[in-house]
C-alpha cells in the first residue's frame, strides 16, 4: 500500500510539473484559477470527501460480509496460504480502509486549501492547491481501482 501511495504522490507531482511546464504567464494563470477554477476544486473536492466520508463504513463492512466472509474466499485464501504464508484474511479490507482514509482526508484538505491558500494571488499558492486537488485526484483513483479489485475478487467467488 506505501508504494501505491508514493506513486500517487510521483503522479500528483507530474500533473503540478505539466501545469508550470504549460503555463507561460503565472500572472494569467493565477487569475484564471482564481475566476474559473478554485471555486469548481472547491465545490467538486468538497462533494466527494464527504460522500466518500457518508459511505466509507457502509462499503468496508459489506465488502468484509459479502467477500471475506464467505466460505469461497476462506477455501481460496487457504489455498493461497500455502504459497505465501503471510497473507492477511482482512488484508485487502484494511487496504481499502486506509487508502479510503486518504482519499477522503486529502479530498477535503485540498478542499480547505482552495478557500484558504487559493485566496492568495501568488504562484506558490496555486501550485500548492493545484497540487493538493491533484493528489486527491489520483487517490480517488486508486480507491475506485481498490474497489473494482474487491468487486472482480467477489463476483469471481460468487461464480464458484
Amino acid at each position: 500500500m506505501n508504494k501505491m501511495i508514493l506513486a500517487s504522490i510521483f503522479a500528483a507531482l507530474a500533473i503540478l510539473g505539466a501545469v508550470i511546464f504549460f503555463t507561460p504567464d503565472s500572472v494569467k494563470a493565477i487569475h484564471f484559477y482564481d475566476e474559473k477554477i478554485r471555486s469548481i476544486l472547491f465545490s467538486g473536492l468538497l462533494t466527494v470527501g464527504s460522500f466518500l466520508l457518508s459511505l466509507k463504513v457502509f462499503i468496508v463492512v459489506k465488502f468484509k460480509e459479502n467477500v471475506f466472509d464467505s466460505e469461497s474466499y476462506k477455501s481460496k485464501l487457504a489455498e493461497r496460504r500455502k504459497i505465501n504464508p503471510n497473507l492477511s484474511h482482512y488484508g485487502p479490507v484494511r487496504n481499502l480502509s486506509k487508502v479510503l482514509f486518504i482519499a477522503i482526508t486529502s479530498s477535503l484538505c485540498a478542499s480547505a486549501s482552495q478557500v484558504t491558500i487559493g485566496l492568495i494571488p501568488e504562484w506558490w499558492a496555486l501550485l500548492i492547491c493545484v497540487g493538493l486537488a491533484a493528489f486527491a485526484g489520483v487517490m480517488l483513483l486508486l480507491v475506485l481501482l481498490l474497489i473494482r479489485t474487491i468487486l472482480k475478487d467477489w463476483l469471481d467467488h460468487m461464480e464458484v
